[in-house]
């Protein structure tokens, strides 16, 4: 196992962990928060649509986290809910999903050629209003 400077770096050298580790103030107590990149910027995206910072969103998290779950695993459902709760049946439409496409593969081409996620900034859900929640 590396040294523990390198298994924390957000260096990662091939075949070492794709984890990048950040600092963060959760409930007025700072912390470190372990998670993929594609996570930091969704997470980063969502605050810059929400107008608050990465703090703020963090410690709401934690407030409402059940009590044994980790934080950094509290992010991630939350990450997932906030996609899931933007998602509308016309936006899965225009996005090709079920039609029978490999939607797993053209997730990660998008990526470009080191097969990242791609990181594009994302409009405003598609639908009649009364389908999704606040944006």
């Amino acid at each position: 196992m590396p040294p523990r400077s390198k298994r924390f770096s957000t260096e990662a050298a091939p075949g070492d962990s794709s984890l990048s580790i950040r600092n963060v103030t959760v409930l007025d107590q700072r912390t470190s928060v372990r998670m993929e990149e594609e996570m930091w910027q969704a997470l980063l995206d969502i605050c810059a649509r929400e107008g608050r910072s990465v703090h703020e969103v963090c410690s709401e998290i934690a407030r409402h986290k059940p009590g044994p779950a980790s934080l950094t695993a509290a992010i991630r459902v939350f990450l997932l809910a906030y996609y899931r709760t933007a998602a509308t049946p016309e936006g899965h439409r225009q996005a090709g999903h079920g039609a029978g496409a490999d939607v797993v593969a053209a997730v990660f081409a998008s990526g470009g050629e080191d097969g990242a996620y791609a990181s594009r900034p994302l409009g405003r859900p598609v639908g009649p209003a009364s389908s999704r929640g606040p944006v």
